[in-house]
């Protein structure tokens, strides 16, 4: 339903909660036996997902958080993150980046750990979660050194999931971008144009 200024429930701001969406990151949650939830190093808790990180907890799934884009913010302000969401969950400060990456090592190791924990399994599958434009693909990238998923500055470039082999044992999965439903509001438009859901350029002026 619109509002006066008829911004209300257009279909730019629907983006990551479509049933399709949803339906493609509950096969990934399915498929997966290692959850990580990438966030912006810029909105932490804006980025997060507690609805999901809920139900995976019901699941009793491992869940990671990956903070990424920390280049993008003071260092103090990286381990302040870091301090805070280790309380909750496993947590990595990380920097998407083919050439010149931050933390990188960190998550490989962890993710071995995992592989390690795991042992009666002959694959272990990493799915990767997170807000449009956050950088899951990005960090797929980083981990392969090379491209082998789509990535770009805007969001909505991964519309289905990816499989990619990262060792013999270790397999990553690539999600779409999912945003949490809420009231469609002017308010919570704006939020996620602030947090790049949004293609700005798609915005009517």
């Amino acid at each position: 339903m619109e509002d006066s200024a008829g911004h209300a429930g257009e279909e730019i701001f629907n983006k990551g909660t479509s049933r399709r969406i949803w339906g493609e990151l509950y096969k990934v949650v399915d498929a997966s036996d290692v959850l990580v939830f990438v966030l912006d190093a810029r909105d932490p808790m804006g980025t997060r997902c507690l609805q999901l990180e809920r139900e995976l907890r019901r699941r009793q799934k491992h869940v990671v958080l990956l903070l990424n884009k920390v280049d993008l913010v003071p260092t103090w302000v990286t381990r302040r993150w870091v301090q805070e969401l280790m309380k909750e969950f496993p947590t990595l400060a990380f920097h998407a980046s083919i050439t010149n990456p931050f933390g990188k090592n960190s998550l490989l190791n962890l993710l071995r750990q995992f592989g390690n924990l795991l042992k009666d399994k002959k694959h272990v599958t990493i799915g990767m979660v997170g807000y449009p434009n956050v950088g899951k693909s990005s960090v797929i990238n980083t981990l392969k050194r090379k491209t082998v998923c789509k990535a770009a500055p805007v969001p909505g470039e991964t519309r289905v999931w990816q499989y990619i082999a990262l060792t013999r044992k270790l397999y990553l999965l690539d999600c779409p971008g999912i945003v949490p439903p809420s009231p469609s509001d002017f308010e919570a438009d704006c939020a996620k144009v602030l947090k790049g859901v949004v293609r700005a350029e798609r915005l009517k002026t």
